[in-house]
């Protein structure tokens, strides 16, 4: 490499330097005048200062020019003779393809009228010639500058048009799996830049759990066991908002659930009994395996309550009366449906249920339970002293 070749060669960016903010590329203006002297000095003026300039010399070829490739900006002579630029600028304007271009006008006229009409017509700007070269230089940039502009502002507002349409998705999305109360909570989070205060309130808890799932997940296929969960769930939870109740969680194979009325919660459980056996006829039918489930009631005072870190935060229920579900239901029968005594009374001592003390994992002493089978018809008492209902 000789030296001149060496002092020609583009040298490398060195190590940390910002790179180059990309050159804009230059204006597109379109001159219509019939009079080539005007488009020669028009011309030579506005592509010394960088411009990219294309000429017209009627309105019909201005129009069919700024169709096919419409400029950035348009310098339009108002004495044409066919069609003036009058005419001209309505029929830009009128066409979505060059609605949006900035058109100045040029004119010998120079009556408040004629003004007035280049305004009306749609035009931004007007200019009285003969014209000063600087006035039109200086009117060129403020328009081109202003559209330019008009044009980020546009692209900046689809952008957040999109991101609006992908936030509502995202929210929809998002709103199937929290608890009313738990988009409450964020809602008024949001709104007040905290969570929201615990609330204690008396609720019935339900907690179903289907026995010996684990031993499935490690036998069936887990694509369609997985099919076969979703359908279950499905079912299970519809019945809690048949029955006014809202889903806390799902918790693995089993949901965690909350009742304002024991009476409500009890029907439900009743039903989700029901509804379980009409499940398990369709899976065996089917050759697939059946989802037997343990249900518990439990009523008592809860909190609802925002817990966790700042990184990541959980709307439930927590309280005695929630463990005291959870235990119960561990220790119902397949299909069985067990409650503490606190949501029979509060239920209406519902006939058909079977009471039975049971010692409770975690807590001193027995309690008394009361049993529902999942079919009346069947009758017979389930559990006893064992503590298994």
């Amino acid at each position: 490499m000789t030296d001149t070749d060496a002092k020609r060669a583009p040298r490398a960016p060195s190590a940390g330097a910002r790179p180059e903010r990309p050159r804009e590329e230059p204006a597109n203006i379109l001159i219509v005048d019939d009079m080539p002297a005007n488009l020669s000095l028009l011309t030579s003026m506005l592509t010394a200062q960088g411009y990219e300039v294309r000429a017209a010399i009627s309105g019909a070829m201005a129009l069919m020019s700024a169709a096919a490739v419409p400029p950035d900006l348009i310098l339009l002579d108002v004495n044409m003779p066919q069609m003036d630029g009058y005419e001209v600028c309505r029929r830009l304007k009128a066409d979505p393809r060059t609605a949006d271009v900035p058109v100045i006008f040029l004119s010998a006229m120079t009556g408040i009228g004629d003004k007035v009409a280049a305004f009306e017509a749609g035009g931004v700007d007007y200019v009285t010639k003969p014209f000063e070269l600087r006035e039109v230089l200086a009117r060129v940039g403020t328009q081109l500058l202003l559209h330019r502009q008009r044009r980020e502002l546009e692209r900046q507002r689809r952008e957040l048009e999109e991101r609006y349409a992908q936030v509502r998705q995202m929210q929809a999305a998002l709103r199937g799996y929290l608890s009313d109360r738990a988009w409450e909570s964020i809602e008024e989070s949001v709104s007040s830049n905290r969570p929201s205060p615990p609330a204690r309130e008396v609720l019935t808890v339900l907690v179903s759990d289907v026995e010996e799932f684990v031993r499935l997940s490690e036998q069936e296929d887990p694509g369609p066991l997985l099919a076969d969960l979703s359908l279950y769930m499905a079912t299970v939870a519809q019945v809690v908002y048949d029955h006014q109740g809202e889903v806390d969680k799902y918790v693995g194979d089993g949901m965690l659930a909350f009742f304002r009325s024991a009476p409500d919660a009890l029907a439900a459980a009743q039903r989700i009994q029901r509804a379980i056996l009409d499940f398990n006829e369709q899976q065996r039918a089917h050759g697939r395996p059946e989802f037997p489930t343990r249900l518990g009631l439990a009523t008592g005072p809860v909190l609802l309550a925002s817990i966790g870190s700042s990184g990541r935060r959980e709307f439930t229920i927590i309280g005695d009366r929630v463990n005291t579900a959870f235990r119960i239901q561990a220790q119902a029968r397949a299909g069985g449906l067990l409650m503490d005594e606190a949501t029979f009374t509060a239920a209406g001592s519902p006939g058909g249920a079977v009471p039975a003390m049971v010692r409770i994992r975690g807590k001193q002493g027995e309690e008394r339970l009361y049993a529902m089978s999942p079919a009346p018809a069947q009758g017979g008492a389930e559990g006893g002293g064992s503590g298994e209902a």
